[in-house]
């Protein structure tokens, strides 16, 4: 059968009419929702709203499923407008407008099959780039908390209970930066659980302490190592109330008699701004902040005190002793 080369004029509108998402979907691709965007789960930049797409990283952009094949698949104008009329897809004007399976009311399923076994790049970026403790690192390995993806991502893994049940959502901080781009992937997998995030038990929490993100969090436990004790840690993933009252309802719901939750945000207005906002909302005998005072975040914080111990000692030493050291060097 050879190649059709023409395509007449009914064939062509039929095709323009198709709703480039469900072609897509049928084709195999899979997308992730954000807002009123759908954004492809392995081509991070690659985007659709309604009949229109953008791939940003390779400045291209166009509208409807036709166009998109010949630029995606590589395929002439026929075999396109054929290939779209072969399936029996949804027509644009309905599709979007009433979703059959709303996003929210799906089970939230962790894609275990981005993950690779390697942890190599994910070590050298946590231990090596941000400081993080090696042992720290370790720790969440063997617990099965944070795990590198098949982009040398740190997937932090949200468990309930402080890390210890089943995995309700996920964040995805990128090893590289970005070109052209301050700092470096970053993403949150849609789920049911958006007031939850990254969190992590030391012991039997009494307290829970916040963090704009897992990395301060992390940057937070490796300077303070032994002092904490007895807290839950949670990773809001940005500024966010919400989580903090929900995070309080679950301890309690667990069975956690919580006497304090720290705010331990970012130096800047927006942290600040977090700070006065929540003590208005939650009872003020509850909230105390702890706010890095010579640093922007927790993460810049621990890569200055690092500063003031010889690269020789990486392990990490007492840091009483490090202040000292700092203030008299």
């Amino acid at each position: 059968m050879g190649e059709r080369k023409h395509v007449n004029e009914g064939e062509i509108m039929k095709a323009r009419d198709v709703d480039l998402l469900s072609y897509l979907e049928a084709k195999g691709e899979t997308f992730v929702k954000e807002g009123k965007y759908y954004r492809h789960t392995e081509h991070d930049s690659l985007l659709i709203k309604g009949n229109m797409y953008a791939w940003n990283s390779r400045n291209e952009t166009g509208y409807g499923a036709i166009s998109f094949a010949q630029m995606y698949y590589g395929m002439s104008f026929p075999q396109a407008v054929l290939d779209i009329n072969k399936g029996d897809y949804k027509e644009l004007s309905q599709s979007h407008e009433q979703p059959s399976v709303s996003p929210s009311k799906e089970p939230f399923r962790y894609p275990k099959e981005l993950e690779v076994k390697d942890q190599s790049k994910i070590k050298d970026y946590l231990i090596k780039e941000r400081k993080i403790d090696s042992r720290l690192v370790d720790w969440l390995l063997q617990r099965d908390l944070i795990a590198q993806d098949k982009r040398n991502n740190v997937v932090f893994k949200w468990r309930e209970h402080g890390g210890k049940g089943t995995v309700i959502g996920a964040d995805r901080q990128g090893t590289a930066s970005i070109k052209n781009k301050r700092g470096s992937f970053k993403q949150v997998l849609p789920n049911d659980n958006p007031h939850t995030g990254f969190s992590v038990d030391v012991g039997r929490p009494n307290n829970i302490y916040f963090f704009e993100s897992p990395i301060d969090l992390l940057s937070y436990w490796s300077i303070q190592e032994n002092k904490l004790q007895n807290t839950r840690l949670i990773s809001m993933n940005g500024l966010k109330p919400k989580t903090v009252a929900q995070s309080y309802i679950e301890a309690r719901r667990e069975g956690l008699g919580i006497k304090e939750m720290v705010l331990a945000v970012d130096n800047d207005q927006g942290g600040k701004e977090f700070i006065d906002k929540m003590n208005q909302i939650v009872n003020a005998d509850l909230i105390r902040a702890d706010i890095p005072k010579g640093a922007k975040d927790w993460n810049d914080q621990l890569k200055k005190n690092g500063k003031s111990i010889q690269p020789v000692a990486s392990r990490l030493r007492n840091k009483q002793k490090e202040q000292e050291l700092s203030m008299n060097g």
